[in-house]
């Protein structure tokens, strides 16, 4: 039987024959209401009933977006808000372990849908995979600074799709109990936030970050309400009332609100990132209305506003080919005093102290070269540890202080055929496995020509493997005679994940105490030792 009864109805799903695996799916099943009319950039409000029996053999819409890994358009629909439900078996001897995938993209573009995130490796353990869609770019993330659109409606989405699981789960045999969220890249700066927000507190019990957290400077907007105009003013709105700007755009063809290419705000402190343009924001706090964050994530992280669960946190050894792809197109920014900076010491630094830091992490990633367009592998490595690496340590080293939960840390050094966005960015000669190559190691991926042999085969079952005996047990080695400890800033122990599996101690030790002296001030004495 795959009939499901939820509650908001009968819900019909698919049995799945895969090669050596059998699973059922559950495919389009609405977590809100649509976020139509009126309710465009609205918080999700909840579910409608319906009568029957609804077919869920199908995806739902994806987001209005430009589809980044396929290179097109995707119309989708603003109707979007669907998840996918996988599961080994709806009668399980007890209620099985739930992980639930936030998906990546910049907050502009991806989905849940099992082409890219195929389940198939997961359905090898005891245990459900949900995915879910959000919206995204202008629809998800525009921000009026007010009751209307306060801003952050995709996060809010995820909020609800996890309330959803979290009342509906046990229908398919999972543990409401039990539940893991995870995600990459953006995806996993939104697990983080929910490790922040008191909106998503009680609706998961451990969390997996690859590749990104709320402290990363791309995870958050310093500048929203002025975009927004600017967005306005692109499609042929002028004004400065916040209330005529949301009329307007509510009016607009949501093909207007899609793949949105806005210049460079005329702002003192430019930097790469602001090219992400509609993304989580800081709301207010005086609105009537439920907020999902109001300080910056740095003073929430520092405060130790962060929820009390086991977690795990990780990165790619070269996550700054990401940026590095780019690169010598934007050398003339980065000889800018400054560029190298991150963001947040930006806007507390004086200029002598800008000045100072900038001179430092020059000498430090170029030693005592003028930056030159030949210098990729040195951009690449200044990326990987100022975008990525060092703030997913750092909040490690809060989640630790505060929470005195397990943080396991891991850097994901893997390289096989299946390693293909670097492939792609032909950027062969640059070491280190690229920002997202990962994914391919955890999902069956159908819409791009990723081969698999017996090599990375056996990366990808260690690492799922890993992944699953964290959300059964809190603990990824606790069926495994691999010594992965937990992260502290006493003893900082890392996995890195190769072809084999191996702890470190003392990672990168070079590299975060660089930053340490970098970031140092008296707001981050406590985790200095």
């Amino acid at each position: 039987m795959t009939t499901v009864e939820t509650k908001q109805g009968s819900l019909r799903g698919v049995v799945i024959n895969d090669k050596d695996v059998t699973y059922v799916a559950f495919k389009g099943i609405p977590y809100a209401k649509p976020p139509l009319g009126f309710l465009r950039f609205k918080a999700p409000e909840p579910p409608e009933n319906w009568q029957g029996v609804r077919d869920a053999s199908q995806h739902g819409p994806v987001c209005p977006q430009y589809n980044d890994r396929l290179q097109r358009l995707e119309t989708g629909s603003e109707d979007c808000l669907y998840l996918n439900i996988y599961t080994k078996t709806l009668s399980p001897s007890q209620p099985l372990p739930v992980m639930v995938w936030i998906h990546g993209g910049a907050f502009y573009t991806g989905s849940g849908n099992s082409d890219f995130y195929g389940p198939e490796f997961f359905m090898k353990h005891e245990m459900i995979l949900v995915t879910i869609n959000y919206r995204l770019e202008v629809l998800g993330f525009l921000c009026l600074d007010n009751e209307e659109v306060p801003g952050n409606a995709g996060l809010k989405d995820q909020v609800a799709a996890l309330k959803w699981i979290k009342n509906n789960i046990a229908a398919f045999g999972g543990d409401s109990d039990n539940i893991t969220i995870f995600g990459c890249s953006a995806g996993a700066a939104a697990t983080s936030y929910h490790l922040i927000s008191t909106m998503s507190h009680g609706l998961f019990n451990k969390a997996i970050c690859q590749s990104g957290v709320c402290l990363n400077e791309w995870a958050y907007s310093l500048n929203g309400v002025a975009r927004a105009f600017q967005l306005g003013r692109l499609l042929g709105k002028h004004t400065e009332d916040p209330n005529e700007l949301l009329q307007f755009l509510r009016s607009v063809p949501v093909q207007s609100l899609v793949n949105v290419k806005l210049p460079s705000l005329d702002i003192e402190n430019k930097d790469i990132v602001d090219g992400i343009a509609f993304a989580p924001v800081i709301e207010k706090s005086n609105l009537g209305v439920e907020n999902f964050i109001t300080e910056e994530p740095p003073v929430l992280v520092k405060k130790g506003h962060i929820c009390k669960v086991p977690i795990i946190l990780g990165y790619t050894s070269g996550e700054g080919i990401e940026l590095g792809r780019n690169f010598p197109a934007t050398l003339d920014f980065l000889l800018k005093t400054g560029a190298v900076v991150p963001r947040e010491l930006k806007y507390k630094f004086n200029k002598e102290q800008l000045v100072e830091a900038d001179h430092k992490i020059r000498k430090f990633y170029f030693k005592d070269n003028k930056l030159n367009e030949n210098m990729v592998q040195e951009v690449v490595d200044l990326e990987t540890d100022r975008l990525f690496a060092y703030n997913i340590c750092r909040f490690g080293r809060y989640h630790s202080h505060f929470t005195k939960k397990p943080v396991y840390i891991y850097k994901f050094t893997a390289e096989t055929e299946r390693n293909y966005t670097k492939k792609s960015y032909k950027m062969d000669s640059i070491a280190g496995v690229c920002h997202a190559d990962d994914l391919p190691y955890l999902f069956n991926v159908t819409c791009l020509d990723i081969p698999s042999t017996e090599e990375s085969k056996c990366v990808i079952e260690q690492v799922v493997q890993l992944w699953f005996q964290f959300a059964a047990t809190g603990n990824p080695t606790s069926h495994s005679s691999i010594d992965w400890r937990p992260f502290t800033n006493e003893e900082r122990y890392c996995l890195t994940i190769g072809r084999e599996l191996k702890t470190v101690r003392n990672f990168d030790a070079e590299n975060i105490d660089f930053w340490d002296g970098i970031y140092f001030n008296n707001d981050e004495a406590i985790i200095k030792t």
